[in-house]
């Protein structure tokens, strides 16, 4: 093992900021799904009883042989995940068998005549009064209820890590406007949109992204952690091409950047799909202010020649090598990135967006035992 000459918060803070390292810092996204599998407890029960999904992964962390941080602290609630994301979802133990994993549903929840009701009347005043109530099969005071008990519980799962002695990466995550409309409108319908009616639909952005700034900024200032999550997935090149991104995407994501940035906060970019064309665009953000967060899509190495010496990359460890790899070739892999994006720092060794369900126990702790046990090889 490396000797270690740095705390986990040391550590992840000088990967951040692109200082020097003892080892590359680990820190697998891994929320409440694979844990809880692992443990032995259903899916259905981890949204019934929080603790014990919280538990699981803690115990699991523990059998991983720890990490760095934990990216997120515990299991949220169905109430404040289909407020954050907008959509229509299916749960396991009330709408799917209780070994199954959520599934949000795409359909067109928000209709065109819905722009103008957002410029007249507001976004959070539209998504409350008008808009939730669609995608809910319950009571508007449920979620309401929900929401605030989720919020406890997110302060309660931070400081019961803070106890164990581990660092909790996140304290909120965002949307861009395109983004949560991408949820609520489909992505298909907010494309026929742009192109048909891109001014009403600039228009509607225009006026969501003051209130989804300060839904962001209210979350994060309450659970007083440093890292913000900007959930990135409908506005790549995947998707766009770059005279839509330069129009409807990034301009959005700039002012949400800077908001964050002027109260002194970390944004984690979460790049999910393929944002390689997209990547020179964020240059013009702060130095060591920013961490991208890429899912195994985007070309890390690429990413690597773009942001070196600007901004601390985490990833990418493909879920296909996580549930069907070896851990010979978990190692293999991680070695490589170690070797090639964490040469002159700014990386912290990761999974590729959320561990699966179904990874394999083994592979996950080969990969954090890489990170703790390989220098450099050049």
């Amino acid at each position: 093992m490396i000797k270690e000459t740095m705390t986990s918060q040391q550590r992840v803070e000088a990967a951040i900021k692109l200082e020097p390292l003892d080892r590359i810092p680990v820190i697998p996204f891994i929320d409440a799904k694979f844990p809880c599998r692992y443990q032995g407890i259903s899916q259905a029960e981890s949204f019934r009883n929080f603790d014990s999904a919280r538990e699981a992964m803690q115990k699991t962390f523990d059998e991983l042989g720890g990490y760095d941080a934990t990216f997120r602290p515990g299991q949220f609630a169905i109430e404040s995940w289909i407020a954050a994301t907008g959509m229509k979802t299916k749960f396991p133990g009330i709408h799917l068998p209780d070994e199954y994993i959520l599934q949000p549903v795409e359909y067109e929840a928000l209709v065109p005549e819905d722009y103008d009701t957002i410029i007249k009347k507001g976004f959070n005043k539209f998504y409350k009064e008008d808009y939730l109530p669609r995608v809910i099969d319950f009571p508007m005071s449920q979620l309401e209820r929900g929401i605030e008990r989720a919020h406890e519980q997110y302060i309660k799962d931070i400081k019961s890590w803070s106890e164990k002695g581990v660092l909790t990466f996140t304290g909120g995550f965002i949307n861009s406007p395109m983004m949560l409309f991408g949820n609520m409108r489909s992505i298909t319908a907010l494309a026929l949109d742009v192109y048909r009616t891109p001014d009403k639909v600039k228009a509607a952005f225009d006026a969501a992204v003051v209130d989804i700034i300060e839904n962001g900024l209210h979350f994060a200032r309450f659970t007083g952690l440093k890292g913000v999550e900007i959930v990135l997935e409908r506005g790549s090149a995947f998707y766009w091409p770059l005279r839509i991104f330069e129009k409807f995407e990034f301009p959005y994501i700039k002012q949400i950047v800077e908001a964050f940035l002027k109260e002194d906060f970390i944004i984690i970019l979460h790049f999910d799909t393929d944002w390689t064309l997209n990547l020179p665009y964020f240059k013009e953000f702060p130095k060591g202010k920013c961490v991208v967060q890429l899912d195994g899509t985007t070309n890390i190495f690429k990413a690597k020649e773009i942001f070196r010496n600007h901004f601390c990359i985490m990833g990418d460890v493909p879920a296909a090598l996580s549930s069907l790899g070896t851990p010979d070739e978990m190692e293999e892999y991680c070695e490589k990135l170690i070797d090639d994006i964490g040469k002159g720092g700014g990386f912290i060794l990761s999974t590729a967006c959320v561990c699966p369900v179904d990874a394999k126990f083994e592979n996950i702790k080969r990969m954090i035992q890489t990170a703790k046990n390989y220098l450099h090889s050049k």
